[in-house]
């Protein structure tokens, strides 16, 4: 039997207040496992190795002495074109990874041998989100004999491990309502946790779902926003929520989205959340007289059993620049000011490194930022709230710009943080690049003009970096820049190592107290999840998932670094490993050139604003330069393909492949300015391989 007594909580600006609002007392009839490293060495069941998703091993059998010694033991081709972004996971002798549209993938530990796969059928609406999200999963969930993948068209499937046969399936969103899930299902006392994304598109309510895992059966949903309030709310939590947001909020407002950071902890037995940001983002397309906006860019704590609100804390309350929650938590235990605290650690978007109180949701000490920021001077202990700067607020200057840092990609995006109890650190992939944001009704994502490449044309810093992070001092350790914006996840060992891969194809290790670079591998492809590591027959183990990514920020740094995207492909690593890679297929070849002349710059410019507007570049890339995984490169269309252009925005020419259909936002008459900018871009690609332009004839 389980008895529950909450508290009754008061919030007041955004911060957890009440002395003793916390989980209250529970008597259980056996201890929950609260060990924060893998339950096996032979084993990494979890995204994050431990129930505490730490990211770290105590393995340490390659360390700062011996990794030098450091070969690939194995590799496996992946049957698909989009790239690999999920943390490899290890059961029973067997590596589990997810794959993009509906993929799941058993290999064997050993040798990379495939044991079996699955492919869930994807069914593509007609929104443009889901078919984004289709081809970007971060990964899967283990739990017993059970596999747990999450799909862009909205289903959370059970397969069996063995065999990768499906158990069960269970519906957790709606893709025509603009909903997908990109995330990995979190799993903790024979529960499933999932949520969702809306890609900042503003539409709809986040929520968390939970399901049973052995029935698919849904125990409960926790909406991180509320909803119409003639309707009723679904909870106290709800009605709490509803006070902060302005008038008719449930009109013209959505977000909330908990696309990523959700954490189950066995001490508490709490589910924490990572919200994403309101939408619009700029706030007065939100409603007069907004406050806090509860529960987006939030960390919030719930009940595991029953999804009932227990706390929460605000980050960017009144956000306007995109800087949601949802980048993966971690729990640890840490000694402050000379006491023992169980803490939850977030780096949000925001820029600044939080550590919570697990079971009070209490700033433990003060925030501090991990990269350059210009929106916010500080965070004020007093009140828990960031102290914002207006100059960074581009709403309150008319058609007049700001430029932000960080920019809404934020400082640290979903690639997995870790923390080692050897060094005290964490361990942080950060992106540091500012951005130009200005107001913009018309665009579908977020509701606002934003210049993301505005560094590269200013001489402003356009990097990503690996920061070691001293959450107690709240300081860096060390920091050493990677390269471009949007490096891989880390995994930290006993070993006195930090190893992280890159987008522009490199697999590294650095030595955790200093930073010191110690061995690299040229994996060919890029590298954005986390690795992880177990122990198989005396010898320690790195598995890490590559592959180019297609869309978003997957693809971003593999368009930037000039490379040609390498394949998708499952690596293992061990002491002294001979196996070789082959060499990589060959680029495509070079631009032809385009089958139209180019077009009147005035036309391509107008273009250029429906391409912005109806988010092309997701997936079709900066300047249409595109061509990564399963979304063909635009600037390669003959004239034949151009003239099925209206079949194919507008009629759903291709809508079984995953092209979304935009005919309620694209008109007939936008269609020859979208064309006259891909050609236009088309023409600039084929011109920057230095070949001299010749115009065909006019048509």
């Amino acid at each position: 039997m389980l008895v529950h007594r909450l508290s009754v909580c008061v919030v007041i600006a955004g911060t957890l207040l009440a002395a003793g609002c916390g989980r209250g007392t529970r008597e259980a009839d056996t201890p929950p496992v609260t060990s924060p490293l893998p339950a096996s060495a032979a084993e990494w069941r979890l995204i994050g190795g431990g129930s505490y998703g730490q990211h770290y091993s105590p393995l340490h059998q390659v360390n700062d002495s011996t990794v030098g010694a450091l070969g690939l033991a194995w590799f496996a081709e992946m049957p698909v074109r989009d790239g690999l972004t999920g943390v490899p996971l290890v059961a029973g002798g067997l590596v589990y990874q997810s794959g993009p549209l509906g993929t799941v993938f058993a290999h064997d530990l050993r040798d990379g041998r495939l044991v079996w796969s699955t492919t869930i059928p994807i069914h593509f609406p007609t929104p443009l989100v889901p078919s984004w999200g289709a081809r970007l999963s971060r990964g899967l969930a283990l739990w017993g004999d059970t596999v747990l993948k999450a799909t862009g068209d909205c289903r959370l499937i059970a397969l069996n491990r063995f065999d990768g046969a499906i158990r069960w399936e269970a519906k957790s969103c709606d893709p025509e309502a603009v909903k997908t899930i990109t995330g990995a299902p979190r799993v903790g006392d024979g529960k499933v946790f999932i949520g969702n994304s809306n890609a900042d598109a503003g539409i709809g309510r986040g929520y968390v779902d939970a399901f049973d895992i052995a029935t698919g059966k849904q125990l409960w949903r926790f909406y991180t926003v509320p909803g119409d309030p003639a309707k009723g709310f679904e909870s106290p939590a709800m009605e709490m929520a509803s006070k902060t947001w302005g008038k008719d909020y449930w009109k013209t407002t959505g977000g909330g989205s908990a696309w990523e950071a959700i954490a189950y902890d066995p001490v508490t037995r709490l589910v924490y959340i990572g919200t994403d940001g309101p939408a619009p983002f700029d706030p007065r397309q939100r409603g007069a007289d907004a406050g806090d906006e509860l529960f987006t860019n939030a960390i919030v704590a719930v009940d595991a059993d029953t999804g009932k609100y227990v706390w929460h804390y605000s980050t960017t309350p009144g956000d306007g620049w995109n800087y949601g929650a949802t980048m993966p938590l971690v729990i640890a235990d840490l000694v402050v000011a000379g006491v023992s605290r169980h803490v939850v650690m977030s780096a949000p978007k925001n820029g600044f490194f939080y550590v919570l109180d697990a079971r009070t949701g209490r700033l433990v000490n003060e925030p501090k930022p991990i990269i350059p920021i210009n929106w916010a001077d500080r965070v004020d202990m007093a009140t828990g709230r960031p102290v914002m700067r207006k100059d960074a607020m581009y709403w309150l200057k008319g058609r007049t710009d700001a430029i932000v840092s960080p920019s809404p990609m934020g400082a640290h995006n979903w690639m997995p943080m870790s923390y080692s109890p050897e060094t005290g650190l964490v361990y942080i992939p950060t992106t540091d690049y500012p951005s130009r944001m200005s107001e913009n009704k018309t665009n579908s994502v977020g509701g606002v003009e934003i210049d993301f490449y505005y560094a590269l044309s200013h001489g402003l810093p356009f990097k990503g970096s690996l920061l070691a992070w001293d959450p107690v001092a709240q300081s860096a350790r060390w920091v050493r820049d990677i390269g471009l914006p949007y490096q891989g996840g880390t995994l930290s060992t006993a070993g006195n190592l930090v190893f992280q891969g890159t987008t522009e194809g490199q697999f590294a290790a650095y030595r955790a107290d200093t930073g010191e670079p110690l061995w690299s591998f040229a994996a060919g492809s890029g590298i954005l999840g986390a690795p992880s590591t177990v122990e198989v027959d005396g010898r320690q183990l790195l598995l890490v998932a590559a592959g180019s990514g297609t869309t978003s920020a997957a693809g971003f740094a593999t368009r930037f670094s000039g490379k040609a995207p390498g394949p998708p492909r499952l690596l293992a690593f061990e002491l002294n490993g001979k196996a070789k890679l082959p060499p990589l297929p060959a680029p495509a070849g070079p631009l032809a050139q385009p089958p139209f002349p180019r077009p009147d710059s005035r036309l391509a410019l107008r273009g250029k604003a429906v391409w912005d507007a109806n988010g092309c570049e997701l997936c079709h890339g900066y300047k249409v330069v595109g061509g990564l995984g399963s979304v063909p490169d635009l600037r390669r269309l003959t004239a034949e393909r151009y003239a099925l252009l209206p079949q194919v925005v507008r009629g759903g020419l291709f809508k079984a492949a995953g092209m979304p259909v935009f005919a309620d936002t694209i008109r007939e008459e936008d269609l020859p300015g979208l064309q006259a900018y891909i050609l236009d871009q088309s023409w600039n690609g084929y011109d920057s391989e230095s070949r001299p332009a010749v115009t065909p004839p006019a048509r």
